[in-house]
């Protein structure tokens, strides 16, 4: 039961529902054709209110972007209740599967829609715009004292989608090894008696999961509102999006995936709230600047005449820039950008950006700020946009060009719009929340690795009584480990391609690799014996085997210094296959697994007429089969030394 009653503040929260009871076009691809399909899961707009006097306000709509004039009229309906418009948020999750409100990335429609649909769009706009008011309302009525905390957590399943090849942008995917931001603060509310009664998560990534489904849906943000209501049975849950533009949900492709992205965020949640949390003393102050981002130098009215010609989205943009100046108007040369802070004391800053902001923009504000004491919200208080870095304005690509014709805007940004949406961020959270000195770097913007996590599985799968780890082959595998080395010196390249692809942990590295869908394709490599005579020569590899659903052919041979020894093919489980002769044994552990493919370790076992100490032993991979996408891949980086003794002490015999 909470007893500092001088830090209890008036909190309330409220949600509504907002599905479309209608047909709707819905925002977020271009590609779509059709008003909605059908619906898969319900919208909400969901809000919280802190403070008695003059109390601070945030709603978050299940939607692609609420633009700022309409974030206006939702202020507008809350006058008589003392909302004023400094002090209310009006955020989004940025689902890609909401109805299309009036004046959100207004090309993306522009010039497709007959006269009903116009009329539809523009009645769910008011519905949403008045649900949204409702929705403050609520939460003004719901007010209690609460005691308010907050922690930092962590999400991993976030992906920077920008592929890069040679500097240059390619197009969306997953390129392992940028930069994202896997930090999730968290914030709690909780009544007298300790219930918790109020939970709002904020997280990095598009809502993206489901792609282009032409049905109504909350996405990943969706089902975790809904998991940390099921975990928390009084509480109302708000779900908002951090600097995520560029950063995308890993994997996507179906309502299924976006549930587990969900049920992450709550089990995560959960975990924090049954651990410490950093208490909040009273209703937070608010401080807003609003700073000109500078577009590139615009274009005369020969450029949009020639565009408009082109037709399509970029036709459109030249149809609003000729309208622009019929009307006597001047093509703009920056955007109006207000940067909003909540801070709690010295003990919190909430910032919030419009628009879609790069992660660039987390990680440099959590270097020149106190990370531990951060917390930034884009898509917030208006919709311009993608806001690109420095960086991302040099590298090109969807985030820094096309996207402006979505958002109607003349041109890409200056390269200086970085250093005017990070100054403006400084100014509003004050010098007491600048980066001391000796802070350490903010561990949320590398992608963990799965190691830990495959050790900890292989751990339990050693121990499990009846499991495979106790027959014969498991012991066996438990014998050669102590004494096994590295086995590669030298990959011979061969016929065989280069990739990114899951590793033995589930992480993406770089990988050679061959399939059999023509006779053989080589991949090899060179291994030098150790010097001391041991029991049995083991010599150990990372790589992996894929696409089990592919046709079966004759699989792959392994060829030892000329002479073919053995044949293998995909394995999802331990498995041993042995040359006739007995002079090579080759084990496959996967510690990866898919529905499709497996990465691990692979185990060399020679027999001791196989050369003498410091011998250098030639192999290859060949297919045997064609017509098949099944394939074998070596790591290009090879770590089992360092990775050996982790597997010594995962597979160690179990116990008495």
């Amino acid at each position: 039961m909470v007893r500092s009653e001088d830090r209890l503040v008036p909190v309330g929260a409220a949600k509504v529902d907002v599905t479309p009871a209608h047909p709707v076009v819905l925002a977020g691809y271009g590609g779509r054709t059709t008003e909605l399909e059908g619906i898969d899961t319900r919208l909400w707009a969901r809000a919280m209110v802190i403070g008695k006097e003059k109390p601070v306000a945030i709603v978050v709509l299940d939607n692609c972007g609420v633009p700022a004039a309409l974030k206006e009229r939702v202020a507008r309906n809350l006058t008589e209740e003392g909302i004023t418009p400094e002090r209310l948020v009006v955020a989004v999750t940025h689902t890609h599967n909401a109805p299309n409100l009036e004046g959100y990335a207004p090309v993306l429609w522009a010039g497709r829609m007959n006269p009903g649909q116009k009329e539809r769009m523009s009645r769910y706009t008011d519905f949403a715009v008045e649900k949204m008011a409702e929705a403050v309302r609520m939460a003004l009525k719901n007010r209690q004292p609460m005691q308010l905390s907050w922690a930092q957590g962590r999400a991993s399943f976030g992906g920077n989608r920008r592929v890069m090849v040679g500097g240059q942008w390619q197009g969306f995917g997953l390129q392992h090894g940028a930069p994202v931001d896997h930090s999730l603060p968290v914030l709690a509310a909780k009544d007298r008696e300790g219930r918790v009664r109020i939970l709002w998560a904020n997280y990095a990534c598009h809502c993206t999961t489901v792609g282009g489904r032409n049905h109504v849906s909350g996405d990943w943000a969706g089902y975790a509102n809904d998991s940390m209501e099921e975990a928390f049975p009084s509480a109302t849950a708000l779900m908002s999006i951090g600097c995520g533009a560029d950063i995308g949900p890993q994997p996507g492709g179906g309502l299924q995936i976006a549930a587990e992205h969900g049920q992450a965020i709550g089990k995560e949640v959960r975990r924090l709230l049954s651990g410490r949390m950093n208490r909040l003393g009273g209703a937070p102050s608010v401080s807003e600047a609003t700073v000109e981002l500078p577009l590139e130098d615009p274009k005369p009215r020969k450029h949009w005449e020639e565009l408009k010609g082109r037709g399509g989205f970029h036709g459109q943009l030249g149809v609003a820039m000729l309208e622009r100046l019929d009307a006597g108007k001047s093509v703009p040369t920056h955007v109006n950008y207000p940067v909003t802070s909540w801070k709690f004391g010295r003990d919190l800053a909430m910032v919030f950006l419009p628009g879609e902001v790069v992660v660039d923009y987390s990680l440099r504000l959590n270097r020149e700020l106190a990370w531990p004491r951060l917390w930034i919200t884009a898509w917030a208080n208006g919709m311009p946009g993608y806001i690109p870095s420095r960086r991302v304005l040099a590298e090109g690509g969807y985030e820094a060009d096309f996207s402006q014709v979505y958002y109607e805007q003349p041109g890409r940004y200056k390269p200086e719009v970085e250093e005017v949406v990070v100054g403006a961020v400084r100014r509003v959270v004050g010098e007491e929340f600048a980066a001391p000195a000796d802070q350490e770097p903010a561990p949320f913007h590398r992608p963990p690795s799965g190691e830990d996590a495959v050790f900890e599985r292989l751990s339990e799968w050693a121990s499990a009584p009846g499991s495979i780890a106790e027959a014969d082959l498991g012991k066996l595998l438990r014998q050669h480990l102590q004494a096994a080395r590295p086995a590669i010196r030298k990959i011979h390249g061969g016929t065989a391609e280069s990739t990114s692809w899951h590793n033995l942990a589930g992480d993406f590295v770089e990988r050679l690799f061959i399939r059999q869908d023509k006779r053989g394709a080589e991949i090899g490599w060179e291994s030098l014996l150790g010097e001391k005579k041991t029991a049995s020569r083991v010599l150990c590899f990372s790589g992996g085997l894929g696409w089990s659903a592919q046709p079966e052919t004759e699989g792959f041979a392994l060829i030892m210094n000329g002479k073919e020894k053995l044949r293998f093919d995909l394995a999802s489980r331990l498995s041993r296959w042995s040359s006739k002769d007995g002079s090579l044994e080759l084990f496959y552990l996967p510690t990866w697994r898919s529905d499709l493919d497996t990465g691990g370790f692979f185990f060399l076992v020679l027999g001791n007429e196989v050369g003498g100490e410091g011998r250098l032993l030639n192999f290859k991979v060949r297919s045997l089969g064609e017509g098949s996408q099944r394939w074998f891949a070596i790591d290009a980086r090879q770590e089992v030394s360092r990775l050996i003794p982790r597997l010594i002490e995962a597979l160690k015999s179990p116990g008495p």
